[in-house]
């Protein structure tokens, strides 16, 4: 790593509530599908499951994800090892608003819920394979880079399509 393209170890660590931000969702996500469990059994789980799904995963994950590159910019773009820059400003606002059609989305019905769960699957995808490229071509493996947030950008999407999937053919 070249110290122009990558920034030490101590820099690259942002604030530990900015690091959790991009996991809120999962653990939201949990504590619904507990109480879901708790409050109703399993009657209609599968229904439940894929609203929390688009409400925390997509919802709240964008939403933490946006706040995380809007707020926190440079520390973020350090915790993945690149430099700061105008990418950061765009990501965060792609986030943002997949976030809040995630929250916004999940009360409007399965149709919608595809169509949220689509943007977000195609973004994400794409910034994990984007990620790989850089571990690829430029050995970076920074914690933000090649970290939780890598299987999360691939793991999340694709578990809330297959509930979506599963759910409209119940």
């Amino acid at each position: 790593m070249s110290a122009t393209t990558y920034s030490t170890q101590a820099e690259q660590k942002p604030n530990l509530v900015v690091g959790l931000l991009p996991f809120a969702g999962v653990v939201l996500f949990v504590i619904a599908e507990i109480v879901t469990l708790v409050a109703s059994g399993t009657s209609g789980f599968l229904e439940a499951s894929t609203l929390n799904a688009v409400l925390f995963l997509i919802g709240s994950s964008g939403i933490g994800n946006g706040i995380a590159h809007l707020f926190f910019g440079p520390a973020i773009a350090r915790s993945i090892g690149w430099q700061p820059g105008p990418f950061q400003f765009e990501v965060g606002g792609a986030n943002l608003a997949i976030g809040i059609a995630g929250v916004v989305g999940a009360f409007y019905g399965s149709d919608f819920w595809l169509a949220v769960i689509i943007v977000d699957l195609i973004f994400l995808f794409m910034a994990g394979g984007g990620h790989i490229a850089e571990i690829v071509r430029k050995k970076n493996f920074s914690i933000n880079n090649a970290g939780p947030i890598l299987f999360l950008d691939f793991l999340m999407p694709a578990f809330t399509l297959a509930l979506w999937i599963a759910y409209t053919a119940s």
